[in-house]
This record gives C-alpha cells, sequence and structure tokens, in this order.
C-alpha cells in the first residue's frame, strides 16, 4: 500500500485498509507488547488489571 499503488475507487480503498487494520490488530506481533498483537495483549491486560475493570 506505501509503494504507490492505486485502487480502481474508494470502496476497494476502503476494503484494504480494513483489511490491514484488522491484520495489524489481531494478528500482527508487536515487540512493544511482547510480541502479542494488540489485541491479545488488551484481553490480557483487561483480565489482570486492578485498575481496568473487565
Amino acid at each position: 500500500m506505501l509503494d504507490g499503488g492505486s485502487f480502481p475507487g474508494l470502496t476497494e480503498a476502503k476494503l484494504e485498509i480494513s483489511h490491514h487494520i484488522a491484520y495489524y490488530n489481531a494478528e500482527r506481533r508487536h515487540s512493544a507488547l511482547g510480541y502479542q498483537s494488540p489485541n491479545h495483549f488488551e484481553t490480557q491486560f483487561k483480565t489482570t488489571s486492578q485498575f481496568c475493570p473487565a
């Protein structure tokens, strides 16, 4: 997406962006989060934190 590609229309661009966001939050591992996905980290944080009610 950052290589200067183009989309046939706005609908296709929105679809590709939503797929990327879903991948980034659900599957991609982040070193700053202990190599967990953001979704997994958030779930784990909510269940173990005293400060954030689950």
